[in-house]
């Protein structure tokens, strides 16, 4: 996987999360696995230190960028794919963990498919933190399905074209073709639906594949980038944009 694949990873606030993530990532180092280039951007009123030090002794691309008000996830994502030297790159959710292979299989299945959008699922846990040492088979017997594949949101996706994948596998020339995420959405919502219709839109078709599981950790939302107003104002946005019909979402 190294230098093929680079994560993007907006950060704020979710250090159960990130030290979930760091477990996977210190235990896939010492299983000999390929890791992929990581940029990590922190967006904040200060640097957590923690954080900063834990990405930077195992040489991993940290940087900070001050922020103390809104959440700007798409802001951060266009940062970081200005900095993405592979040919692949993915938008990572520092609450996602893969589930055994997972990511290995998603730029596998990416390379061998170069019309289709990659794509998988997530499980949502009742774990906030999973270490290395836990046993995933019982956590994931446990989980329940992620909103996205609920019946309502599922007839959406068939009826109304709306598009979703969990971490979709861009290729970075055409992200870049696209002009990147669109940066009218600030906060929670929208964004990751729009990125994945415009890039379809290019010619490629979005494939999910159950075989790509990624476990989805327990946490509250953070009020600055995820309230009522801010979640109803990105997905009019969307709505508007393609004229789809949001009066089920």
């Amino acid at each position: 996987m190294k230098n093929a694949l680079t994560l993007i990873i907006p950060y704020r606030k979710r250090q159960l999360a990130f030290y979930s993530f760091y477990n996977w990532l210190i235990n896939s180092s010492n299983e000999s696995q390929n890791l992929p280039d990581i940029i990590f951007i922190e967006s904040d009123k200060t640097p957590s230190l923690g954080v900063q030090e834990k990405i930077e002794e195992i040489g991993l691309k940290y940087f900070f960028i001050h922020n103390d008000g809104v959440f700007h996830k798409t802001s951060l994502l266009n940062h970081g794919l200005n900095l993405v030297k592979t040919k692949y790159l993915m938008a990572y959710d520092i609450d996602l963990i893969p589930y055994k292979n997972s990511l290995l299989l998603h730029l596998e299945l990416a390379k061998t498919a170069p019309l289709f959008l990659i794509t998988g699922y997530r499980l949502m846990v009742q774990q906030s933190f999973i270490d290395h040492e836990d046993n995933l088979d019982l956590i994931i017997q446990q989980a329940t399905i992620s909103p996205e594949d609920q019946p309502s949101a599922l007839k959406k996706h068939l009826t109304s074209h709306e598009k979703f994948g969990v971490l979709p596998l861009f290729r970075t020339e055409e992200l870049h073709k696209i002009g990147g995420w669109d940066e009218n959405f600030v906060g929670w919502g929208g964004e990751d639906q729009d990125i994945i219709q415009r890039y379809c839109q290019e010619g490629y078709n979005l494939c999910r594949v159950p075989d790509l599981v990624y476990l989805h950790l327990n946490h509250q939302h953070n009020s600055d980038w995820y309230s009522r107003e801010i979640i109803n104002k990105n997905r009019e946005y969307y709505y508007q944009k393609y004229n789809h019909n949001g009066s089920n979402s």
